[in-house]
């Protein structure tokens, strides 16, 4: 059965919503908006509410109904489009301006102008280390000037987690309160509950509400949706899909991922110190049967550190088969002519790039015995030790993965590539001074073909030095309610409501 505002919200006390806080004196609130709400099937909690501290794709789901940036991406992901600014320009990458859509107001009642943008832009200069100050031209006009020149700052800029909320919030942490289709109601264990903003600039939403419900486990996420307790979900895994095809109620959105799937190597510890052996490893694995097996066919083999629907991405590379007399030979000119013992740190927490990383570890581990490398699994405790590990480099190999929050190359390969992410999202601990160079020139390139050659060069300088095997990518699923229309289904994964309704 579907689930109704006033099911809904006897639902919400159910779960021990806290409310949020009280609007000030004189706030408009809005009407009750008519038709039904939308039940958002999750299997995790959202880390932070607070756009500027957020930082997993749960979190990223909701706070993208809410709040808003100066761009967003279009709904084809090709590039990005106006939201809260109506214009902006840049003669070299460095200094832009923004013009800003006027008449706009956050939930809370104050307005969208210059001084807003400032505030938020500070704030994200202390927190996430937003490389760039803002300054007030004049009420709707903001200039941006970046530390260095940067060709990506639109795609950053169009990441839920620098979407521009109202300054009474800024530091807060408890709430986001933006300028967005729906407001933020209430939140508590297993829930988030919105309420639509009929005063939207881009018009009032056709949704009474929109629930956010944590589910125990896939089995329940996929029982909720074929009996319309949840209207749609992008949780749902590879091997629950057969669950859900065919069901008359439900509808299936596939496509390749902005995502890989990695083994990482720690280029600081021996033996993989040497890109010698480091190429064993890569030829040794066996990508096709990885996605076979573990995927159901639902991924790409990946070859480079870009998945193959991104701007840039290089098709002169070569494929990585399984080649084992070549992963060999390369062993033994690395005077490792019988092979090696390592470790393999793993965990039991899946991911959509990772769904069930224990079988891909031993998957891994037989794949590497047959060229001699003799490997230990380690089990991490919990899914944040295991980042921690990695990012200190308290490891030898161990899976990890990326999932793109922009569409652009620079978010792939300086967070996986670049010295300066060494001890964050550089877990291989990889630093090469051509590749620092080749990311640097592609972040102050001003136009697409220059931009391109740099970054398929960059890829090109990858596979020659292999820090670590690209495995596959993910195909991601966005599982719905038939009776829920006009989704706006991004390539980030990122599902907006705004012009949603349901039939």
């Amino acid at each position: 059965m579907r689930l109704r505002l006033a099911a809904a919200c006897a639902a919400s006390l159910a779960f021990g919503v806290a409310a949020g806080r009280t609007e000030p004196a004189g706030t408009p609130q809005p009407a009750r908006s008519e038709g039904e709400g939308a039940v958002v099937g999750l299997l995790a909690e959202p880390l932070s509410l607070d756009p500027h501290r957020a930082t997993d794709l749960v979190s990223a789901a909701v706070i993208a109904n809410v709040c808003e940036g100066l761009v967003r991406l279009r709904q084809d992901g090709t590039r990005p489009e106006a939201a809260l600014a109506t214009t902006w320009a840049t003669r070299d990458n460095r200094a832009w301006t923004f013009t800003l859509r006027q008449g706009v107001r956050f939930h809370d009642g104050s307005p969208f102008d210059a001084d807003a943008v400032v505030r938020n832009l500070e704030n994200l200069r202390g927190v996430q280390g937003f490389p760039g100050r803002a300054e007030r031209l004049g009420p709707h006009l903001v200039a941006i000037t970046l530390d260095k020149p940067n060709a990506a700052l639109l795609a950053t800029l169009s990441q839920p987690f620098f979407s521009l909320q109202s300054p009474a919030e800024i530091g807060a942490g408890a709430r986001p309160v933006g300028t967005g289709p729906f407001r933020f109601e209430a939140s508590g264990p297993g829930l988030v509950r919105l309420s639509p903003n009929l005063a939207y600039w881009g018009g009032a939403p056709r949704l009474a509400q929109l629930v956010f419900r944590r589910y125990a486990d896939e089995d329940a996420l996929v029982t909720a949706l074929t009996t319309g307790a949840a209207d749609v979900t992008s949780a749902i895994g590879q091997r629950r899909l057969d669950a859900l095809r065919g069901h008359p109620d439900v509808a299936i959105d596939s496509q390749t991922g902005l995502n890989i799937a990695l083994l990482s190597l720690n280029n600081e510890r021996a033996p993989f110190r040497d890109a010698r052996v480091r190429h064993a490893v890569a030829r040794a694995v066996d990508r096709r049967a990885l996605v076979a097996r573990v995927l159901g066919g639902h991924g790409e083999p990946a070859r480079n550190p870009l998945p193959p629907s991104l701007f840039a991405y290089g098709t002169r590379t070569k494929e990585l088969v399984r080649d084992l007399p070549a992963a060999r030979r390369l062993l033994a000119e690395a005077g490792l002519p019988q092979g090696f013992e390592t470790t393999l740190m793993t965990v039991d927490s899946p991911r959509s790039y990772l769904p069930d990383p224990l079988r891909i570890a031993a998957l891994l581990n037989a794949a590497l015995a047959e060229v001699g490398i003799r490997v230990r699994s380690l089990q991490a405790p919990s899914w944040s030790e295991y980042l921690a590990r990695g990012s200190r480099g308290d490891y030898d190999m161990a899976l990890f993965g990326w999932q793109a929050d922009s569409t652009d190359p620079n978010d792939f390969l300086s967070a996986l590539l670049s010295s300066a992410s060494v001890g964050t999202t550089n877990r291989s601990r990889y630093r090469s001074p051509a590749m620092d160079a080749l990311l640097k020139r592609g972040r102050m390139a001003t136009g697409a073909v220059q931009r391109r050659a740099i970054y398929n060069e960059a890829q090109e300088l990858f596979q020659r030095e292999m820090p670590w095997v690209p495995l596959y990518h993910v195909s991601l699923f966005t599982a719905y309610r038939r009776s829920l229309q006009g989704l706006s289904l991004g390539p980030t994964g990122i599902v907006r409501y705004d012009k949603a309704w349901k039939t």
